[in-house]
């Protein structure tokens, strides 16, 4: 496991400060079945060796900071958490032939291609996108709009994803 613990410091808070400065005002101007959920990537981009309950620990502070903007209580926290732990899941289901070597510090397009990557981040999104709108919602009488805000906001955010490994690049 990388010890280089800056790079996902600098990882949180900026991908904190851009949910919460540009994409909630992008969200809050074209429509509420059109989020962009871009502060998970922290909880992907976490090493690959990390243990599930500290993914869960950190999933929820990255989705604590994000509702104290927000002003949402624990809604991104609780889709944090859930996604720190659903992670490894998606993490082992995805697993290479060979296993994870250990090589490879963090999911990314830069270490497994952008193939594997997309896949991996498509599911992870997708149930993050879900737990966020099921528990915003509360109750699954609105399973219909729960499912189309998933789906609006999941194509939506991907676009964001693949923009933001163009951009930034992770390799650790």
């Amino acid at each position: 496991m990388n010890n280089n613990i800056f790079p996902h410091i600098w990882r949180f808070f900026g991908l904190t400060l851009l949910q919460v400065l540009l994409l909630q005002q992008m969200g809050a101007s074209i429509g509420s079945y059109f989020n962009v959920l871009l502060y998970p990537l922290f909880i992907l981009f976490l090493p690959i060796q990390i243990a599930t309950p500290y993914a869960v620990i950190l999933g929820f502070l990255i989705g604590l900071s994000v509702d104290f903007f927000y002003v949402s209580i624990g809604i991104h926290a609780s889709a944090g958490a859930f996604s720190g732990f659903a992670r490894s899941i998606i993490l082992s289901a995805y697993e290479p032939k060979g296993g994870y070597t250990g090589k490879e510090p963090i999911p990314s397009p830069a270490h497994f291609g952008w193939r594997w990557f997309l896949q991996v981040a498509a599911f992870f999104f997708f149930a993050h996108l879900f737990w966020y709108f099921s528990v915003n919602a509360f109750t699954f009488v609105y399973v219909t709009t729960i499912t189309l805000k998933t789906l609006a906001g999941w194509g939506l955010t991907m676009i964001f994803v693949v923009l933001y490994c163009i951009l930034f690049n992770p390799k650790n």
